[in-house]
């Protein structure tokens, strides 16, 4: 119970957090504390999207999903990008607009605010642990905008509002940077890209120590820490079918206390006359 209260204390000051800050950008003038406080909403969705899918991607295969849910996980990523890519636009036009403006002390003090609640969330998150001590490693790039959001109000109200704008300019640059580095990421498994040469070369001389000729094989990223495969190995006349059975199911054993998340279907073809 004092587990689930935490939980939802969490949700509600990340919550609070992106409203001050909202609020302050709107009410003094600030473009860097509103470029925040659209990172900080677009963070809550994507959290929401990324715990929703990955409990569905751990679901075990059924008639519909042979091979299981697990790039149903990859849904939490491209709803990220989503909303990272509607606050990188918003925060662009936003830009593109605006005009001379003034930046009220208030901000700075609603900035600091907002990096406070940020910073309560965070170590409750961390504490709690579990799929909350992931959020609150990932919130802590929240507290980094914050502090720079910080600086710039600061000098937009001292110094002068470009001050306030560059740093707008810098986060919504750091969104789109953001953006581009989730895509490369998952372009990396929808390639149905093959992991990298040292496991397949250590895999193979697995399969290969237990005297298993391989005629062909083909491996492929599913997702993040699985690996799907097939391996053709030349059967054995010495063997009985029972006893090549056996071997396989070895060898598949072996393979998979080292790397947990290989899936390897094997398949035996005649000798070569």
């Amino acid at each position: 119970m004092k587990m689930y209260v935490l939980m939802i204390l969490v949700i509600i000051l990340a919550l609070l957090g992106g409203l001050v800050k909202i609020l302050g950008g709107i009410l003094y003038g600030s473009r860097s504390l509103l470029v925040d406080a659209f990172t900080s909403f677009a963070n809550i969705i994507s959290l929401t999207a990324i715990l929703y899918y990955y409990r569905l991607s751990i679901q075990p295969p059924d008639k519909d999903h042979h091979y299981g849910h697990e790039r149903l996980g990859y849904a939490g990523v491209l709803t990220t990008m989503l909303s990272y890519s509607f606050v990188a636009g918003l925060s662009a036009a936003m830009l593109i607009i605006s005009r001379e403006y003034t930046v009220g002390e208030g901000s700075v003090y609603m900035a600091a605010l907002g990096f406070v609640i940020y910073a309560v969330a965070v170590f409750l998150s961390l504490r709690i642990g579990g799929f909350l001590k992931t959020y609150g490693a990932f919130t802590i790039s929240e507290l980094i905008e914050s502090i720079v959001v910080i600086l710039a109000c600061t000098g937009g109200v001292f110094i002068s509002y470009i001050i306030d704008y560059v740093g707008a300019i810098g986060l919504t640059l750091y969104i789109f940077y953001e953006l581009a580095e989730s895509f490369r990421e998952l372009l990396v498994y929808i390639a149905d890209r093959a992991p990298s040469k040292s496991v397949v070369e250590d895999i193979i001389g697995i399969v290969e120590k237990h005297g298993l000729k391989i005629v062909k094989y083909r491996f492929r990223i599913a997702s993040p820490g699985k690996i799907h495969g097939d391996i053709i190995i030349e059967a054995n006349p010495d063997l009985s079918l029972g006893e090549l059975s056996r071997l396989i199911e070895k060898v598949k054993k072996e393979i998979g206390e080292k790397y947990r998340g290989v899936d390897i279907v094997f398949e035996a073809r005649p000798p070569r006359e």
